[in-house]
C-alpha cells in the first residue's frame, strides 16, 4: 500500500510539472507541428491544386488524419519521457531523491512511463479536433468515431509503446546526442511510418513495403485508419493489434530494465 502511494506521488509529480509548470511548452510541442502539417497538406495544397481527392480515392485529409494522430502519439510519448530522463540521469541529483524512496528502482521508471502515456493520450485529444476541422472547403476527412473500442485500443497501445521507446532512448542517449534522437530516430520513423500514405499504396515498392513493417509507427497509423476510416485500405488488424500490444509490453520491459541499469550506474 505504501509503495502504491509513493508510485502515485511520482506520477502526480511528473504530470503536475508538465501540465502546470511546463504547460505552454507542452502545448507548443504537441500542437504546432501537426497544425502546420495539416494546414499545408489538408488546406493549402488542396486549395491551390488538384490533389484534394486524387483519382477519385480518399481525400488527402482522410489519409493524413490517422497518420498525424500517430505521429502525435509518437512525439508526445517519446519526447515526454526521453528528454526529462536524459537530463535526470545525466545530473543524478535530480533523480536521486526518488531513487532513495522505499520502492523498487524500476518503479521510478514505471512512473515516468505512465506519465508519458498520459501525455500522449492528452495530445491525441488536443490534435483530434485539428485533423477533423482544419481542411480546405469540401475536403473534410472521411473519418468517424463509431469504432471507438478499436480506436481506444490502438491509441492506448500506441501511447504505451511510444512512452516505452522514450524510456529506453532516455537511458541510451546523452545530452550531446539529442540531435541524433531527432535525425536518426524520430524523422525516419515519421517519414516511413505510413503517415502521408497508406501501407497498401506501397505495392509498387515491395522492398520498401516489407521494410517499413519494422517501424512501429506503421502499426499505429494503420490501426487508426482501420478505426477512423474502416472503408479505406489498411493493414490487417490481425497484424496490427497483436504486434501493437505485444510490442508495447516487450519494449516496456526492456525500457524498465535499461532504466534500472542506468539508475544504478
Amino acid at each position: 500500500m505504501r509503495a502504491g502511494r509513493v508510485f502515485a506521488a511520482f506520477v502526480a509529480r511528473d504530470l503536475r510539472v508538465v501540465f502546470r509548470k511546463q504547460l505552454l511548452s507542452f502545448l507548443t510541442r504537441v500542437l504546432v507541428e501537426p497544425l502546420t502539417r495539416i494546414f499545408v497538406f489538408s488546406y493549402v495544397l488542396p486549395a491551390v491544386s488538384a490533389t484534394g481527392r486524387p483519382s477519385g480515392g480518399p481525400s488527402v485529409a482522410t489519409v493524413l488524419a490517422p497518420g498525424m494522430l500517430a505521429t502525435t502519439i509518437l512525439f508526445a510519448g517519446i519526447l515526454g519521457v526521453s528528454m526529462p530522463m536524459i537530463t535526470e540521469l545525466t545530473y543524478p541529483k535530480t533523480i536521486q531523491d526518488r531513487l532513495l524512496t522505499p520502492v523498487p528502482v524500476w518503479s521510478v521508471g514505471a512512473a515516468r512511463l505512465v506519465s508519458g502515456t498520459v501525455q500522449a493520450l492528452v495530445s491525441v485529444l488536443l490534435v483530434l479536433p485539428v485533423v477533423m476541422f482544419v481542411h480546405a472547403p469540401g475536403q473534410a476527412p472521411d473519418i468517424g468515431l463509431s469504432h471507438w473500442p478499436l480506436l481506444l485500443t490502438v491509441v492506448l497501445s500506441g501511447a504505451v509503446l511510444a512512452s516505452a521507446i522514450g524510456l529506453w532512448l532516455g537511458t541510451a542517449v546523452q545530452p550531446s546526442q539529442v540531435n541524433v534522437l531527432f535525425g536518426l530516430v524520430m524523422m525516419p520513423m515519421m517519414m516511413l511510418g505510413c503517415v502521408y500514405y497508406p501501407w497498401a499504396s506501397l505495392e509498387a515498392l515491395p522492398w520498401l513495403r516489407h521494410l517499413v513493417l519494422l517501424n512501429p509507427v506503421v502499426y499505429v497509423s494503420e490501426g487508426l485508419r482501420a478505426a477512423l476510416s474502416p472503408a479505406a485500405a489498411h493493414l490487417s488488424l490481425w497484424a496490427v493489434l497483436p504486434l501493437l500490444v505485444a510490442g508495447a509490453a516487450l519494449v516496456s520491459v526492456l525500457g524498465l530494465r535499461a532504466f534500472r541499469r542506468a539508475a544504478l550506474d
